[in-house]
């Protein structure tokens, strides 16, 4: 890290902290987000009978209008019509010579499906396809984390995501209507610690976790500069840092995971976290909302909500270090 960054002391910022079910109210933002027709009632009864573990609600500062996601069930993708259309010429008494290729397009199914796999260090691969959705944004939602993604010129779009729970929900939330789920499960996720930060916006937040007494730029200090990936965990190297959210989509939800694999460490000590925030020109001088969520082996998971005014915008550049926004990992060796 450059020796140039400037730390403020950032203090009484914390708004609330409680045991967290995992539904996140993220007021008016999140409110306006929320679908809500026919189509997506269906997946929402199948979820319900599913049996899943019902976990309670948890209130952001300002609280939102409730809304629900009732998504349409996950069939396998459909496939896109590619046989040549041919049009009409401009003289109105051309013929069409394609009648059944025009029908095709007429017809295309616009059905968003999501799939989803297990991958390694409990992380998840979901797959989405939205053919009527191209270079469109959709926000994901699982077990209270959120993140925004985008869509190709194909409507396709894939990410990996650290899971919170073994029997993993995710949710896909189309920008322009619509949306699909998937459930899939995950044997390998009480293994790990996993911290969240989330927030929506600029890219101005960040995890820092200082495994076993590292230094700031020293092994063993791992953000987002310095990230690593699963097979860190596997191999029992440390932890790994995700990022999620498509930066460039407008005011993106956005997330960082931080994962240790607390169940395979060999080494006993502590895992230090904290989160810093940067003032920039777009949030200087005005409120802003975090939310961190902690889920550990064995113990209920947590979530903590923080709103604050940031500094002025003569202290552009500047950071502020949130010591206790997360809790520090305490770990003995297996």
């Amino acid at each position: 890290m450059s020796s140039a960054r400037k730390y403020l002391l950032a203090g009484g910022t914390f708004a609330t902290a409680m045991s967290i079910g995992f539904v996140m109210q993220n007021g008016d933002a999140l409110a306006s987000r929320m679908v809500d027709n026919q189509a997506l009632d269906q997946v929402a009864q199948e979820i319900e009978a599913a049996a899943l573990p019902e976990v309670p609600a948890l209130t952001m500062p300002e609280p939102a209008q409730s809304a629900v996601l009732d998504l349409p069930a996950m069939d396998t993708v459909p496939a896109r019509p590619d046989a040549p259309v041919l049009l009409a010429a401009a003289d109105p008494e051309a013929v069409v010579t394609d009648a059944p290729a025009l029908s095709m397009v007429d017809e295309m199914d616009c059905t968003v499906t999501m799939m989803a796999e297990a991958g390694p260090a409990a992380t998840a691969n979901l797959y989405i396809d939205a053919p009527c959705s191209v270079d469109t944004s959709a926000t994901i939602h699982h077990q209270g984390m959120m993140f925004t993604i985008l869509t190709d010129s194909d409507g396709l779009a894939s990410v990996v995501v650290p899971v919170l729970s073994q029997e993993a929900v995710f949710i896909a939330e189309m920008s322009d209507g619509g949306g699909a789920a998937a459930i899939v499960s995950v044997p390998d996720f009480s293994q790990y610690d996993r911290a969240v930060l989330q927030w929506q916006g600029e890219p101005s937040m960040g995890i820092h976790a200082l495994e076993f007494g590292a230094g700031y730029s020293e092994e063993g200090h791992v953000w987002a500069a310095a990230a690593r990936d699963p097979m860190s965990a596997l191999t029992g190297e440390g932890g790994f840092l995700t990022q999620l959210g498509a930066t460039e989509a407008d005011s993106p939800f956005l997330a960082e995971v931080y994962t240790y694999p607390s169940s395979l460490s060999s080494r006993d000590g502590q895992v230090d976290l904290s989160v810093e925030a940067q003032v920039t020109p777009t949030n200087c001088g005005r409120a802003i909302s975090a939310q961190s969520i902690q889920v550990s082996p064995g113990s209920a998971p947590f979530a903590l909500d923080l709103t604050m005014t940031m500094p002025g915008c003569e202290a552009v550049g500047e950071f502020l270090v949130l010591k206790n926004m997360l809790m520090s990992l305490t770990l003995a060796s297996r």
